[in-house]
Protein backbone atom coordinates (compact mmCIF):
# COMPACT_ATOMS: atom_id res chain seq x y z
CA UNK A 1 0.00 0.00 0.00
CA UNK A 2 1.16 3.41 -1.18
CA UNK A 3 0.96 6.56 1.22
CA UNK A 4 1.22 10.19 -0.10
CA UNK A 5 2.53 12.55 2.05
CA UNK A 6 2.48 16.37 1.00
CA UNK A 7 4.85 19.58 1.79
CA UNK A 8 4.88 23.03 1.34
CA UNK A 9 8.75 23.80 1.39
CA UNK A 10 12.01 21.55 0.73
CA UNK A 11 15.46 22.63 1.30
CA UNK A 12 18.40 20.62 0.48
CA UNK A 13 20.73 20.66 3.12
CA UNK A 14 24.99 20.02 3.14
CA UNK A 15 25.53 16.47 2.65
CA UNK A 16 28.91 17.03 4.94
CA UNK A 17 28.31 13.71 7.44
CA UNK A 18 29.52 15.85 10.52
CA UNK A 19 27.00 18.84 9.66
CA UNK A 20 23.88 16.82 10.23
CA UNK A 21 20.71 18.14 8.87
CA UNK A 22 21.04 21.66 9.25
CA UNK A 23 18.56 24.62 8.00
CA UNK A 24 18.09 28.36 8.08
CA UNK A 25 16.40 29.86 10.81
CA UNK A 26 15.49 33.25 11.51
CA UNK A 27 13.71 34.00 15.58
CA UNK A 28 11.66 37.34 16.03
CA UNK A 29 11.40 38.84 19.60
CA UNK A 30 10.78 42.81 20.91
CA UNK A 31 10.76 43.58 16.50
CA UNK A 32 14.60 42.52 16.67
CA UNK A 33 15.79 39.60 14.15
CA UNK A 34 18.40 36.98 14.03
CA UNK A 35 19.07 34.80 11.20
CA UNK A 36 21.25 31.99 12.16
CA UNK A 37 20.57 28.46 11.41
CA UNK A 38 19.56 25.29 13.44
CA UNK A 39 20.16 21.61 13.41
CA UNK A 40 16.47 19.80 12.88
CA UNK A 41 17.24 17.11 16.15
CA UNK A 42 14.36 14.99 16.39
CA UNK A 43 16.12 13.50 20.24
CA UNK A 44 16.09 16.38 21.57
CA UNK A 45 13.04 17.51 23.92
CA UNK A 46 13.07 21.38 23.10
CA UNK A 47 14.74 23.97 20.52
CA UNK A 48 17.70 25.44 21.81
CA UNK A 49 19.84 27.94 20.78
CA UNK A 50 22.95 30.16 22.31
CA UNK A 51 23.13 32.82 24.84
CA UNK A 52 24.50 34.87 21.77
CA UNK A 53 21.17 34.66 19.89
CA UNK A 54 19.30 35.52 22.76
CA UNK A 55 21.22 39.00 23.52
CA UNK A 56 20.91 39.52 20.35
CA UNK A 57 17.15 39.58 20.66
CA UNK A 58 17.36 41.86 22.98
CA UNK A 59 16.15 39.33 26.00
CA UNK A 60 16.96 39.56 29.42
CA UNK A 61 18.27 35.76 29.59
CA UNK A 62 17.14 34.64 33.19
CA UNK A 63 13.75 36.25 32.88
CA UNK A 64 12.87 33.22 31.15
CA UNK A 65 11.45 29.74 32.22
CA UNK A 66 14.37 27.57 33.68
CA UNK A 67 15.05 24.47 32.63
CA UNK A 68 17.48 22.30 33.35
CA UNK A 69 18.39 20.03 29.98
CA UNK A 70 20.02 17.26 30.07
CA UNK A 71 22.75 16.34 27.12
CA UNK A 72 25.94 13.72 26.36
CA UNK A 73 28.49 16.26 28.05
CA UNK A 74 26.16 16.62 31.20
CA UNK A 75 23.16 19.30 32.18
CA UNK A 76 22.85 22.02 30.16
CA UNK A 77 21.11 25.02 31.93
CA UNK A 78 18.64 27.27 29.67
CA UNK A 79 15.78 29.50 29.80
CA UNK A 80 12.54 30.05 27.59
CA UNK A 81 11.57 32.58 26.12
CA UNK A 82 8.47 33.01 23.63
CA UNK A 83 9.48 34.01 20.14
CA UNK A 84 8.49 33.80 16.47
CA UNK A 85 10.49 31.27 14.39
CA UNK A 86 11.23 31.37 11.11
CA UNK A 87 12.51 28.64 9.21
CA UNK A 88 12.13 27.33 5.10
CA UNK A 89 9.57 29.85 5.27
CA UNK A 90 7.22 28.25 7.76
CA UNK A 91 6.20 30.58 10.52
CA UNK A 92 5.30 29.31 14.26
CA UNK A 93 5.04 31.14 17.36
CA UNK A 94 7.12 29.24 20.07
CA UNK A 95 8.80 28.95 22.93
CA UNK A 96 12.34 28.16 22.63
CA UNK A 97 15.40 28.15 25.16
CA UNK A 98 18.52 29.67 25.44
CA UNK A 99 21.74 28.38 27.17
CA UNK A 100 22.83 30.59 29.98
CA UNK A 101 26.33 30.40 29.43
CA UNK A 102 28.15 31.42 26.30
CA UNK A 103 29.48 28.90 23.61
CA UNK A 104 26.76 26.65 22.73
CA UNK A 105 28.29 24.98 19.32
CA UNK A 106 25.15 23.96 18.25
CA UNK A 107 21.51 25.73 17.53
CA UNK A 108 18.61 22.58 17.69
CA UNK A 109 14.90 22.48 16.55
CA UNK A 110 13.49 20.23 18.80
CA UNK A 111 9.94 18.47 19.31
CA UNK A 112 8.52 20.95 21.65
CA UNK A 113 8.11 24.48 19.89
CA UNK A 114 9.06 23.57 16.25
CA UNK A 115 8.60 19.10 15.30
CA UNK A 116 5.02 18.68 16.70
CA UNK A 117 3.64 21.80 14.62
CA UNK A 118 4.85 20.60 11.59
CA UNK A 119 5.10 17.70 8.99
CA UNK A 120 8.49 16.87 8.38
CA UNK A 121 10.25 14.49 5.79
CA UNK A 122 13.40 13.71 5.19
CA UNK A 123 15.45 11.78 2.38
CA UNK A 124 19.11 11.98 3.80
CA UNK A 125 20.70 9.78 0.55
CA UNK A 126 19.20 13.28 -1.06
CA UNK A 127 20.33 15.51 1.58
CA UNK A 128 16.62 16.97 1.46
CA UNK A 129 14.60 18.02 4.14
CA UNK A 130 10.18 18.76 3.46
CA UNK A 131 8.13 20.38 6.02
CA UNK A 132 4.75 21.70 6.04
CA UNK A 133 2.45 23.13 9.08
CA UNK A 134 0.96 20.54 10.82
CA UNK A 135 -2.55 22.28 10.62
CA UNK A 136 -1.95 23.04 6.27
Amino acid sequence: MAIQLLFDQFHRYSDQPEDGVVIPVSLVSGGLLVTTHAAVDTGASVCLFSQETALMLGLDLERGVPKLLGTLAGPLEAFGHEVTLEALSLTVQSVVYFARYPGLSRNLLGRQGWLRKLRLGLVDYESLVYLSRYDS
